[in-house]
């Protein structure tokens, strides 16, 4: 089993179920525009970047109606949507077991990084990363292909010694792009469609199986 010295998680699907805030925050946006979605089917969005969302729901390439969905669904998502939140069972723990054993450990999510930093706060994770990365306000740095890029050149990380962390294929192809190994973890937002779309270094069911690639962790 490699063994890696740094390792990326992405935050919604991965480290926490953030399913209720973020479909409230999209179906409040959508109210807007008198666009009516089942929210089950907005589940299928959580992970994606919203000017995607928003373009393909509102079947619009209008940049300023798209900015201004995104406006709506930040407003309503610092406020209320944030943090009707959890984090999954036996994150914390993994997260304190890696760093014990001297990993460095990276957030990239496309959330902004404002709001991962205040989630990650009031969940009491912060003091576990060394970086927290997210896409700005402004909609840069909106994958995460560029996300993963920039966490590796800017801590001068060797490919081989780094894991991307995720739950959807978009940080299976982050990974890709950027020459690292991936784990995709089953728990999360991934459905079976995607799952056939893809070839992680692993696929792993739950948080035992992962902390058993990343550490060797007995289990417990």
């Amino acid at each position: 089993m490699k063994n890696y010295k740094g390792v990326i998680f992405d935050l919604d699907g991965t480290l926490t179920d953030s399913k209720e805030g973020i479909i409230d925050s999209l179906d409040y946006s959508l109210k807007h525009f008198k666009v009516k979605v089942e929210r089950e089917s907005l589940g299928r969005y959580i992970g994606e970047p919203l000017f995607k969302i928003y373009r393909e729901v509102l079947k619009t390439d209008d940049r300023e109606k798209i900015d201004l969905a995104i406006r709506l669904y930040r407003e309503n998502f610092e406020v209320e949507g944030m943090f009707k939140n959890r984090v999954y069972d036996g994150v914390e723990r993994l997260l304190y077991e890696l760093k014990l054993s001297g990993k460095d450990i990276f957030l990239a999510t496309i959330k902004p990084t404002k709001f991962a930093t205040k989630i990650l706060t009031h969940f009491s994770l912060i003091k576990y990363f060394k970086g927290v990365l997210g896409t700005e306000m402004d909609g840069k740095n909106s994958s995460k292909e560029e996300l993963i890029g920039l966490i590796i050149e800017k801590y001068k990380m060797d490919k081989n010694e780094v894991v991307m962390v995720g739950d959807r294929k978009s940080d299976y192809d982050g990974a890709k792009y950027n020459g690292i190994d991936s784990i995709i973890v089953g728990y999360g937002y991934i459905d079976e469609n995607e799952k056939k779309l893809i070839e992680p270094t692993f696929f792993v069911d739950g948080i035992l199986e992962l902390k058993k690639i990343l550490i060797g962790g007995k289990d417990g």
